[in-house]
């Protein structure tokens, strides 16, 4: 297979092309231009210097996926046969060079020349500094994760579906009547551009691959729609000197209760299927993160990209049956492969180191519930949870005898703690959702009982315990 050599030739005239450019188009064996709509193309004939184009393809082809496929299989196919320079506005954005690139075969050999981009051109026109500005082929951009935080320059906006796909991710970002600047190109190589709103970048009279369009920076202040760059930029300036007072004095340990009752408050909108405050209450649970990591990053301990490093490659080590060749086809088999994994790594050799391991910061309900899950897996358990409420009886007559005696009911309580634990689990429910449904119904049912005295015309202080009784029967009676 003969060389490719892949030439930057611009948007504009043969005056952008480098010395090295002009002289590969003209001692060039085969020329092929991406597109026969560019100014270069009445230069080359003006001097006898024949080309090919790629123009049939666009028509062939029903999308730009399979024009860049079919466009790299043609280029190959001509270099079977002789040196083949193929000139593009900017190789560093087109796709079609990309796609060559993956299908060049392994005696293949690939050289670019670069040049003035189309972005260069753009970048020119508008008078904006390259430094802080993101490049991408739209195409590339549909897939992209971008900071609205940023300045973007999008190219080859080549038709009103790509447009308005762009737009679309766009507008999940920034306001819809944010401006942009749209460019679109001549065949002379002139560019002009204008002023639209981003709710009408896929309304515009004409695209093409010299479409392009900027996006401006919007600050956050201007926006309604925040990433995790945005949250982690807000947290460093709480935490900054001159921020707020109570978030710089907050420490990991002044945090952990905020933490527990998130995480709580998230588990409640996800029983009640409250889809709002799920995203509402999840946000919580993520600052609380994004919090602890920012104290961290000040005393200099760790920050957030150790954090997501750590439990990314946490979750690839620990899915050999996604990321290796390890074999599970069940739910089961994977928490086996799992637990083996933690095992190995921790050094874990017995059941009772097992347990040991168990997190001492968890609630005590939830350490014993997975304490007991550990024995359970070498056979030590109940048979089912009517089995185990047998225990929990046992254990509440044994908390009796210790009150009658006037002792300490402490252990025993723990005990019976521990054996309603058990009921729980084998019933596969968890024990602190459901103390914490319990409670949330006390505290309804305690509501509508203040609710049933005062439409008595009676005060709920003024009551005795038994009259207390009879509103509280009546309303668990309703419920």
């Amino acid at each position: 297979m003969y060389p490719i050599t892949i030439a930057t030739i611009s948007t504009g005239d043969v005056s952008l092309l480098t010395r090295e450019t002009q002289s590969a188009l003209e001692t060039a064996d085969l020329r092929v231009l991406r597109t026969g709509r560019h100014p270069l193309a009445a230069w080359l004939a003006e001097h006898g210097l024949p080309y090919q184009t790629l123009d049939e393809f666009y028509e062939r082809n029903e999308d730009f996926d399979a024009f860049n496929h079919a466009a790299a299989e043609r280029l190959i196919a001509l270099a079977q046969n002789t040196d083949v320079l193929y000139a593009v506005p900017d190789a560093a954005m087109d796709a079609t060079v990309t796609t060559l690139k993956a299908l060049l075969p392994a005696d293949g050999h690939l050289t670019v020349l670069p040049g003035v981009s189309h972005a260069d051109r753009c970048m020119a026109l508008l008078g904006v500094p390259a430094s802080g500005l993101r490049l991408y082929a739209a195409e590339a951009f549909r897939q992209s994760r971008v900071s609205p935080g940023e300045a973007l320059l999008l190219c080859e906006l080549h038709s009103r579906e790509c447009a308005g796909e762009c737009k679309i991710k766009l507008m999940r970002m920034l306001p819809d009547e944010t401006e942009l600047i749209f460019l679109t190109g001549s065949e002379s190589g002139a560019l002009v551009n204008t002023t639209i709103l981003l709710y009408a970048l896929d309304r515009q009279p004409a695209y093409d691959h010299l479409t392009a369009c900027y996006v401006p920076a919007v600050p956050m202040e201007k926006r309604a729609r925040f990433d995790m760059d945005d949250l982690v930029a807000v947290m460093a300036r709480l935490r900054a000197p001159d921020g707020c007072p109570w978030d710089r004095e907050q420490t990991h340990e002044s945090l952990l209760t905020n933490l527990l009752e998130e995480s709580y408050e998230y588990i409640g909108a996800v029983r009640d299927g409250d889809t709002d405050h799920m995203y509402d209450e999840l946000g919580d649970v993520l600052l609380q993160v994004v919090f602890h990591a920012q104290i961290a990053r000040q005393h200099g301990d760790f920050d957030l990209d150790d954090v997501t490093s750590a439990i990314t490659g946490k979750l690839i080590e620990r899915h050999p049956h996604i990321f290796s060749t390890v074999k599970a086809d069940t739910a089961a088999q994977v928490l086996e492969n799992w637990d083996a994994i933690k095992r190995r790594q921790r050094g874990i050799r017995s059941v009772a180191e097992a347990m040991d391991d168990v997190s001492t910061g968890l609630s005590a309900a939830m350490r014993a519930d997975k304490i007991q899950r550990k024995a359970a897996k070498i056979g030590f358990d109940f048979p089912d949870a009517v089995s185990a409420l047998g225990k929990v009886r046992e254990e509440a007559d044994e908390v009796s005898e210790c009150l009658q005696n006037s002792l300490d009911p402490e252990m025993e309580l723990g005990d019976l703690f521990f054996s309603v634990v058990n009921v729980c689990r084998l019933s596969h429910k968890n024990p602190d959702i459901a103390l914490y449904v319990a409670t949330n119904k006390f505290i309804e049912r305690f509501r509508n009982m203040e609710i049933s005295v005062r439409m008595a015309g009676k005060s709920i202080g003024d009551l005795t315990l038994s009259e207390m009784d009879v509103y509280w029967e009546t309303e668990k009676q309703g419920k």
